[in-house]
């Protein structure tokens, strides 16, 4: 064997090379961070009316008033994203505003999420092309775009998710206690920002120990033992959070699980389900752009990828247990009917995706031989080329749903609850079906009288009740409508203002249009004791119009 040539400066060939390409990779990376900020910063601002939830929780905590969504209520467990509202609550009392921040906070955890994809790729031995395509293409994400600038938790699941598999690659490179310790605090942590999160660090555990337990039988014990030191720490933590969890809320449930109707039956399987499949290849609610095509498209190269491994019998742990992760979470989110443009709960799986996705590279250069390898990488940046516009044009479709539902939200749900502001009594009481944006903004304390009630606990474990919402005696009423002339409410609704009760004690002051497609509208009762001047009333807010 020949040795290396030696370099000018004392460096061998090889080791220049070797350092070349690494310089190369951080550039890719600094290149994919770029690209990603300027992308987002097209993107904004997205505020959706879900997020002011969030945000109202955060100001609470902050305030010391602890996890409250009314100030004289008891705590009430009415969000699905603990350890972001606690992230949005620490910078509200650092005086930050709740809104910026959470904007901020999401890009920020959206590079990091790139950061995190680079490195845990660099540990699979990716290396230039097949390294800048699938980390280009998490840079291009439209959905993960969208949501990282959204104020929600979409971008802080996703760093979690990519941090608990390069932690559990870290493990299988090295089986110790300390790095068995990582992954279960990374999968606690998911589970603490997304419900479903409890799922990852059991099913990334099943996936290591299976592959190693077939291939590698001298590692058998080693990483078995070090699977079993994360589950062990991994259920402490979560069985202490619960605990507490359940004390301090008196609660077993959070609200969200019970008004969604996760305990509803075969029904409430089914019915998510077909649902689901119009919206991903036909048009999403509120004639949004349908997203399941791009979503297809990136799974398709990711068991391609994991399949050709597969055949020619290549040891691809991590990247196989990234697949099965994603399609475990994409069966749970069937079940997950979203309103928001994008299909939200699937953007943390995009960046999943692209790490068996990353293996075509290096099966196709498998199967070309060392005279094909530039065939092979070409027809891999090709690929990545083809996806990548095809991601330029979902960015497109989602700025343009995106900005509608920005409009909209700010011409509507903001300036009502400015309104309510600026002429309702300090302590009187809002019932509303949308309890985002109107509450945060009003600042008063919010019944929601929506059927599938997030934030009261009444209306969710023992459905709708005409006798409880008059029980609550609001003084303003925010009913959501399908019409701007006819009462087309919720059913329940529609029976509670035909009750002459309720026309006895309410009058109409306005209407708040939503959306100009279906009409979708805010029809605003207020107490008839309540007066209203001429100047109040021409102030009323009429939301969103046609240009």
């Amino acid at each position: 064997m020949m040795p290396d040539r030696a370099h000018p400066l004392g460096f061998s060939s090889e080791r220049v090379a070797l350092r070349g390409r690494a310089l190369a990779d951080v550039a890719l990376l600094a290149g994919a961070l770029a690209l990603f900020a300027l992308l987002a910063l097209q993107m904004m601002p997205f505020v959706p009316d879900d997020s002011f939830i969030s945000y109202r929780y955060a100001a609470n905590l902050a305030g010391g008033h602890g996890l409250r969504f009314n100030l004289t209520d008891s705590p009430v467990e009415g969000y699905s994203n603990f350890l972001w509202i606690v992230l949005l609550a620490g910078a509200v009392r650092l005086g930050l505003d709740p809104v910026t921040t959470g904007a901020f906070l999401g890009g920020l955890l959206g590079l990091l999420s790139i950061v995190a994809l680079w490195a845990l790729l660099k540990k699979c031995g990716r290396t230039g092309i097949h390294l800048a395509v699938p980390v280009g293409l998490s840079a291009l994400a439209a959905p993960s775009l969208l949501y990282a600038i959204s104020g929600m938790e979409t971008a802080l699941f996703t760093f979690l998710l990519l941090a608990a598999l390069w932690a559990a690659a870290d493990l299988l490179a090295r089986p110790t206690p300390g790095r068995a310790l990582l992954l279960a605090a990374a999968g606690a942590l998911a589970a603490l920002t997304r419900p479903e999160g409890v799922l990852a660090l059991p099913v990334i555990v099943v996936c290591l120990v299976v592959a190693e337990w077939r291939v590698s039988p001298a590692r058998r014990g080693d990483v078995g033992r070090a699977a079993g030191v994360a589950v062990l720490a991994f259920a402490i933590m979560q069985l202490t959070y619960h605990l507490w969890r359940v004390a301090y809320f008196d609660a077993v449930w959070p609200t969200p699980f019970l008004s969604k109707g996760a305990a509803g039956g075969t029904a409430s399987f089914v019915d998510p389900l077909l649902t689901n499949l119009g919206q991903f290849f036909v048009r999403q609610t509120h004639y949004y752009s349908p997203m399941g095509y791009y979503y297809a498209a990136i799974l398709l190269g990711a068991v391609l990828g994991a399949l050709l491994a597969r055949r020619r019998q290549h040891h691809r742990p991590v990247e196989w247990t990234a697949l099965i992760l994603a399609l475990v979470y994409a069966a749970v989110y069937l079940n997950f009917v979203d309103w928001m443009p994008g299909m939200r709960y699937y953007a943390p799986l995009l960046g999943i995706m692209l790490i068996p996705f990353s293996l075509l590279g290096p099966e196709l250069r498998s199967a070309g031989g060392q005279a094909g390898d530039w065939r092979s990488d070409l027809a891999f940046l090709l690929l990545g080329a083809a996806l990548g516009i095809f991601s330029l044009s979902s960015l497109a479709s989602l700025r343009l749903d995106s900005n509608q539902l920005q409009t909209s939200t700010q011409a509507s749900t903001v300036e009502l609850g400015h309104w309510l502001r600026e002429t309702m009594p300090p302590d009187a009481v809002l019932a509303m079906s949308d309890v985002g944006a109107t509450p945060y903004y009003s600042g008063l304390q919010t019944i929601d009288i929506n059927p599938d009630s997030l934030t009261d606990r009444t209306i969710a474990e023992n459905g709708w009740s005409d006798d409880y919402f008059f029980a609550t005696d609001p003084d303003v009423v925010a009913i959501t409508a399908f019409s701007l002339t006819q009462p087309d409410f919720y059913a329940v609704h529609e029976a509670l203002y035909a009750m002459p009760r309720f026309q006895s004690t309410y009058r109409q002051v306005g209407t708040v249009r939503n959306d100009w497609y279906q009409d979708r509208s805010y029809w605003v009762f207020v107490r008839r004791s309540i007066s209203l001047t001429p100047e109040q009333l021409a102030t009323f807010p009429k939301g969103i119009h046609k240009p």
